[in-house]
């Protein structure tokens, strides 16, 4: 099970109450986090997506999930800094709303920040480790990631206007939800988010 220490280091331990996992699961799990907190948190956000998790697992997951989201975000960018920034409102939230667990009382934005930076650490480890480029990294974790970042262009019906019966309309998939299926929003929010962030 996760637990924080007070120097705000992410260990995984064994515990009598800890909640049942399935076995290939919890190896998988273990394996990611004997390489260190980085590689733990990057699994559960990369791979474990859309699978159901105790709560303590998918607090975690969702902080890998959010940075593997401002990886794909940045997909591209020429120029860019290599390290996700980490998202500051998201962080504050985050640190307010840490489950129960053994360290709860140490989660901070400054912990998570450092996890953050932990989780970029291990991303660059595992993927120079594989070769592969960014996209092609991610949809190995986890195929889905392969949506995330993606501009779509659909064909709607348009009911209201018989002289124009069918609409174009841009979507922007920002992220996965917790089922592991694409978030799409409006090009135009989008755009308004990224540059706000940028």
């Amino acid at each position: 099970m996760p637990c924080l220490t007070p120097h705000g280091r992410l260990l995984l331990v064994r515990s009598e109450d800890a909640p049942e996992l399935e076995c290939a699961r919890r190896e998988r799990i273990e394996a990611a986090f004997a390489r260190g907190a980085g590689h733990g948190v990057l699994h559960l956000g990369a791979a474990e997506v859309g699978v159901l998790l105790p709560p303590v697992f998918a607090y975690w997951r969702e902080l890998g999930g959010r940075y593997v989201t401002a990886v794909c975000a940045r997909a591209g960018v020429e120029g860019g800094a290599r390290m996700a920034l980490a998202p500051e409102g998201e962080l504050e939230e985050m640190a307010r709303a840490a489950p129960v667990m053994m360290g709860a009382e140490y989660v901070t934005v400054e912990v998570l920040r450092g996890i953050w930076t932990d989780i970029d650490r291990a991303f660059a480890v595992e993927l120079a480790e594989s070769g592969l480029a960014e996209q092609e990294f991610l949809k190995g974790k986890n195929p889905a990631w392969n949506l995330v970042g993606r501009v779509y262009f659909n064909l709607a019906e348009n009911r209201k206007d018989p002289e124009a019966p069918f609409a174009f309309l841009a979507t922007y998939t920002g992220s996965l939800s917790a089922h592991g299926t694409a978030r799409h929003q409006a090009l135009g929010q989008a755009l308004q988010e990224y540059a706000g962030a940028a």
